[in-house]
């Protein structure tokens, strides 16, 4: 996680990294390192590019005689998608650039949309080869890439092509977990046009650093075209991170990645008396939040509520940013956005206001932002998610977060961090738990509600594997199927709120009409009989039910 945003970062780094750097450091033990996991940090993403290369072009030769869509081609694409569930989505366009199918159901309203104008598809059906797009922005509000393979008939005419979208950050973060766990690095990921793929600061991901105007910095295009240039290098740069106070060096080694089209820049970097060593962790224990501390986070939000309305949003604006104001206490402060998404305040990040943040997600997947809004449009209340402590070296941690409109323009909140809980669920068991829900999905279409929610409800059934089961709402809030509370089946939850007073049913039904997503609970532990901390991840049947499962944070 860095400290600073990447535009600090490479703005000071152009300014002191000598062009000389790369022999010196390059003999540095700690920099050496870093080149080593730079490249098997591009390698690894290689081999992810092929599997899906590979995944891709099974549709297309499968396409060529299933034809371009039907039942037929619904079932190729979600047969695929179902090994990558971290994916978004798999469509097949036309040679004249119409959507002729698309996976998951959700996304059955844009069949027949022309996308012939989109670069993408252009690309695609003009070379009518693999094609990795480059990141472009999806109609649901975040970026996404698209892998691609033509389809050709028997006869070897062209048809159209198949592809799989997903999020650069779903598909880079399982590399980048992987090599980073238990070290201090930091890594980003830039294509050779200077767009941000991959970033610690989420709200870089799609910027490009040459094309933004707040980038605006010859010496910064300077050092960034460098590092566009050379598939592969080191540079050592001192930086003076403002949160800590102190001037920290920096050392960065990158490697090249990318099949297909794609070139992409990975950037290992570290502070440089550290590098390598391994992260501090901090077990987990009961992680409950005490009751008089969601007590006083909520009196808390509402005097910073009273005192917007008593000064005006101006005024309480100045106060709020402050770091040395009367409500920002450390890791306790207000932070404030309007109801769409900009940042109005966030005292410890300023370099983030004014941006807006809807889309943006936790390192489970969790889009935080989205329902921090839509909990304020609808009065307030609480949510949590993993957020950087300003009081723990900017470490990511578990936090309970409530917020409060101040009138319908905008709204403030703050929260509790919850250290010694354990949140970091790795992509092995999210990829498992998005899987699972995915394929009961499946099982309920091709089986039928009626017949789905009733296997789905049998404790000694394949689907209520202990704290794993299934569970299933109607999109109205009525319960459908859960199989160790069956008491619960067929009463309406939309009210439901777990013991800190979040609204996980309304949560749920949200992520769920919006395609899928992750969200987190305090729930029932069949296995323990307590209550625990859930991961859970929805996903739609059609658009009147969904159906989901989660995973228990552990207990040491």
């Amino acid at each position: 996680m860095k400290v600073v945003p990447l535009i600090v970062i490479l703005f000071i780094l152009a300014a002191s990294l000598s062009l000389a750097g790369c022999a010196q450091t390059s003999a540095d033990p700690k920099t050496a390192q870093m080149q080593v996991v730079a490249g098997q940090l591009a390698d690894s993403i290689d081999t992810g590019l092929g599997d899906l290369k590979a995944g891709v072009l099974n549709n297309s030769l499968a396409l060529s005689t299933a034809g371009l869509s039907g039942q037929k081609a619904e079932a190729v694409l979600e047969k695929n998608l179902l090994h990558y569930p971290w994916a978004v989505s798999s469509l097949v366009i036309s040679r004249d650039g119409m959507i002729m199918t698309v996976v998951p159901e959700n996304y059955a309203g844009v069949v027949g949309t022309n996308l012939s104008w989109q670069p993408q598809v252009q690309k695609a059906n003009t070379d009518r080869l693999p094609v990795v797009s480059g990141v472009f922005r999806m109609a649901e509000g975040f970026t996404g890439i698209s892998q691609s393979s033509p389809v050709f008939s028997s006869s070897g005419e062209y048809l159209g092509y198949t592809d799989i979208t997903y999020t650069p950050e779903a598909f880079l973060n399982r590399h980048i977990q992987k090599a980073t766990n238990g070290t201090d690095y930091d890594v980003w990921v830039i294509q050779t046009d200077g767009t941000i793929l991959y970033d610690g600061q989420k709200d870089e991901v799609g910027r490009n650093l040459f094309a933004d105007p707040g980038y605006a910095d010859p010496a910064l295009h300077e050092i960034v075209s460098r590092i566009m240039a050379e598939p592969s290098g080191t540079g050592a740069y001192t930086l003076h991170d403002n949160n800590l106070n102190r001037n920290i060096t920096r050392i960065a080694a990158w490697d090249t990645a990318g099949i297909d089209g794609a070139r992409w820049r990975v950037v290992v970097s570290s502070n440089g008396s550290n590098a390598g060593v391994n992260a501090t962790s901090t077990p987990a224990t009961t992680g409950e939040i005490p009751g008089a501390s969601s007590a006083n986070l909520a009196s808390f939000v509402k005097e910073a509520a009273a005192y917007a309305k008593e000064h005006g949003r101006e005024s309480a604006l100045l106060e709020f940013n402050n770091q040395n104001g009367t409500f920002n206490k450390g890791s306790l402060y207000v932070f404030a956005y309007d109801m769409n998404g900009t940042t109005l305040a966030l005292p410890y990040q300023p370099g983030l206001l004014g941006t807006v943040r809807t889309g943006i997600s936790d390192p489970n997947g969790v889009k935080f932002m989205d329902r921090m809004v839509e909990v304020a449009r609808d009065g307030g209340g609480s949510l949590y998610y993993i957020y950087p402590n300003p009081e723990d070296q900017y470490r990511e941690e578990f936090k309970f977060s409530t917020v409060i409109p101040v009138d319908n323009q905008w709204f403030v909140g703050a929260g509790v961090y919850l250290p010694e809980l354990s949140a970091g669920f790795n992509t092995t068991e999210r990829d498992v738990l998005v899987g699972r829900v995915k394929q009961a999905g499946e099982y309920a279409k091709v089986n039928g509600a009626a017949k789905a929610i009733a296997d789905f409800n049998d404790r000694n059934g394949s689907f209520a594997n202990g704290s794993r089961y299934i569970f299933a709402y109607d999109n109205n809030g009525t319960t459908l199927a859960l199989p160790f509370q069956p008491e619960m089946v067929g009463s309406n939850q939309m009210n439901f709120s777990d013991p800190y007073g979040v609204k996980i049913i309304a949560w749920e039904i949200s992520a769920a009409t919006h395609g899928g997503g992750f969200l987190y609970v305090d729930y029932l532990n069949p296995d323990t009989g307590k209550d625990g901390l859930k991961l859970c991840y929805v996903a739609p049947v059609d658009d009147t039910w969904l159906l989901g499962s989660g995973i228990y944070a552990d207990r040491k």
